[in-house]
């Protein structure tokens, strides 16, 4: 088990000859950056984008010169590329070691492979470093601590700038999570698209909680970080699964930081999709408990030991197929569990069946197989939907509207009446789907809108095909459209100089006090006033009047439509509504996104590490989303730990 200790280590104390500076700083990025103090500590200033940088006396500088280098977004190309020709060294001189760069190094590395900091005090790690540099003084786990702490750091500012020159505002996503310390974990993703139209996924918390998740503990967590962040009047959306604690918690905090949020945060909450989807299926899956029971059985015998595993692979390679590690078995509460598993007995259908003959166990009958088939199919489409829902690497919310009428058009498939199973199973669905999808939030509706392909037109077919009261449903978008523009406008514009108009009390004063004689004058007045009231009144046609009238883009079906690169290219064209789709097509429509954060904390507290704190963990899950990332294979590893998945039916802990 890992142990963070306060005291300071041999290997950690810099020597003197070491921590010395001189009062002059050599380093070239200095005539890039300023000193300063800022509320008594020494900062380093960006004379480009004035960003506040730590100064710390022998951390170095190379923070510095990767903010000039890469970071920096005020600096013209050619002041960073006399920076960049300063760094490289010639041809003909020999390489300097930086021990300062190669801690750092180090540091990323522990970040980036998520192990544990006494890795750094195993011999052979110390006997690796040895050779490949014999003049570095070996760094502790302390150390090694302190530094990937000071990347984290360095980074949140960096950030943070990012989100202070942010036009455009933010959407969220949370989720809570507990450890195998038994502690409460909320975790937040921030969710934007920045000015060259690109989509941006970071995690910006990942914050111990007290236990009981009460609505009042997912407020507190919530609230904490949008202050720490300064993202309260910059928060757009937020999405969060149906929980009942989460809906209660929502309504808590628009009531107290409503006014000081865009829109008076009227939009909110966005429910998690895929949430919800989980909801319909498992509402379907407790009608049809039994039907697949017989070919689970077999399953769960095949997999119940290591024997048993290496007798069906041997009948798998006299069939041709490719062996298997293990077969998967489906656990309760993911339906997609259910599926991957059909998904898995199916390609398997032979072996199993000639496994049961010959070990002489119950095998699923020809009915048995035709059921898990028919209900493998039925369970694709929702497969499918979960996936698209679950995107974060392409906007997701304009797509919700044709999801929807996909997943509606499933369950009242007509093909469905002749399988009784299946019938009964989606009759159950659609009950769920009008529950919770029959009014969906106008944000998304906005954001189908703000798709060139589809615009009002979509949405329109949509309620159409719904039955619902299309007239009055599309008064409302109508409505919500004009008042949103209006405050983007806003944003985008100054406001214009109020015009004196003579008020109607001062005019009949001017009347009582002129002479008979100004008579003509009077109603040359009179008229000019009318002429101007109802030239204000006449509609001024506006960017989303030339929006919506211009034709939609005609997209083939099987082509994938690039909407951000649509609303980069006519930028100029529609200045404000471009701001509108940068922050309506951020909007995330399922909370997944937040379980790369979950399954990297369960990564790295692993088994041996429980001692680690609450702070340090989330440094380094955050530090490493934003200096590294994790990749699609991390992003689908299974979590450990609990993650909490509640509806408002019934509440459940979804067991990982």
């Amino acid at each position: 088990m890992e142990r963070v200790s306060s005291a300071p280590e041999m290997d950690d104390v810099i020597s003197t000859d070491q921590s010395s500076r001189s009062t002059k700083r050599r380093a070239k990025v200095w005539d890039y950056v300023d000193s300063e103090l800022v509320d008594g500590k020494e900062k380093a200033i960006c004379k480009y984008c004035k960003a506040h940088l730590s100064s710390v006396a022998g951390k170095g500088t190379t923070h510095l010169n990767r903010h000039i280098s890469t970071y920096c977004h005020a600096i013209s190309q050619e002041e960073r590329q006399r920076f960049l020709a300063t760094q490289k060294t010639k041809p003909d001189e020999a390489h300097v070691f930086d021990p300062v760069v190669f801690r750092g190094l180090i540091a990323k590395y522990f970040l980036s492979a998520e192990i544990s900091f006494r890795k750094c005090e195993d011999p052979s790690w110390k006997e690796m470093i040895n050779y490949c540099q014999p003049s570095f003084r070996l760094v502790g786990r302390q150390t090694v601590r302190s530094d990937c702490i000071l990347l984290y750091e360095e980074e949140k500012l960096q950030l943070m700038d990012q989100f202070t020159k942010l036009k455009s505002h933010v959407s969220l996503t949370a989720d809570l999570w507990s450890s195998n310390q038994n502690l409460g974990y909320l975790g937040v993703t921030a969710h934007f698209i920045s000015e060259d139209f690109d989509l941006h996924k970071k995690i910006i918390a990942f914050k111990k909680i007290s236990l009981p998740h009460t609505s009042y503990v997912v407020q507190d967590g919530i609230t904490s970080c949008l202050l720490e962040w300064g993202l309260v009047g910059d928060l757009f959306t937020l999405t969060l699964d149906n929980a009942s604690v989460n809906n209660r918690a929502m309504k808590d905090m628009r009531d107290a930081l409503g006014s000081q949020m865009f829109f008076s945060g009227e939009h909110l909450h966005v429910r998690c999709s895929s949430h919800v989807l989980n909801i319909m299926v498992q509402a379907g899956l407790k009608v049809v408990p039994n039907a697949i029971g017989s070919v689970r059985d077999i399953i769960k015998v095949v997999t119940s030991t290591p024997s048993r595993l290496q007798i069906f692979n041997s009948i798998v390679q006299a069939l041709g197929l490719k062996s298997k590690s293990g077969l998967i078995l489906d656990v309760p509460h993911r339906w997609n569990a259910t599926y991957d598993m059909l998904n898995e007995a199916l390609k398997y259908k032979a072996a199993l069946n000639r496994y049961a003959t010959e070990q002489h166990h119950e095998c699923p009958t020809e009915e048995d197989w035709s059921k898990a088939e028919a209900l493998h199919g039925f369970l694709q489409e929702f497969s499918d939907a979960t996936k698209a829902f679950s995107a974060d690497r392409h906007p997701t919310s304009h797509l919700f509207l044709k999801l929807l009428l996909v997943i509606r058009g499933v369950l009242l498939d007509v093909t469905w009446n002749s399988n009784e199973l299946i019938n009964e199973m989606a009759n159950v669905m659609y009950a769920k789907f009008q529950k919770y999808w029959e009014n969906p939030n106008i944000v998304l509706l906005i954001a189908a809108v703000l798709d060139p392909s589809m615009k009002t037109e979509f949405v329109k077919f949509y309620f159409y095909t719904i039955g619902d009261n299309v007239d009055v449903k599309m008064r409302e978008l109508k409505r919500y459209l004009k008042k949103y523009y209006l405050e983007y406008e806003k944003i985008i514009r100054s406001p214009s100089l109020p015009v004196f108009i003579p008020h109607e009390d001062q005019m009949r004063s001017e009347t009582f006090t002129s002479s008979p004689l100004c008579g003509k004058r009077r109603v040359e007045h009179a008229f000019a006033q009318f002429a101007s009231q109802n030239m204000d009144a006449r509609p001024e046609r506006t960017e989303m009047d030339t929006y919506l009238e211009d034709p939609r883009i005609l997209v083939k079906p099987d082509e994938n439509f690039n909407v951000l690169g649509w609303w980069k290219k006519n930028i100029d064209a529609y200045p404000i509504l471009s701001l509108m789709a940068r922050d309506f097509l951020a909007i995330p429509v399922s909370t997944v996104s937040s379980e790369s954060a979950f399954s990297a904390a369960g990564r790295i507290l692993g088994k041996n590490r429980t001692s680690l704190s609450p702070e340090t963990l989330e440094a380094l899950v955050c530090a490493k989303d934003w200096l590294i990332g994790f990749n699609d294979e991390e992003e689908g590893e299974p979590m450990t730990g609990k993650r909490m998945f509640d509806s408002d039916d019934e509440e459940d802990d979804w067991e990982i």
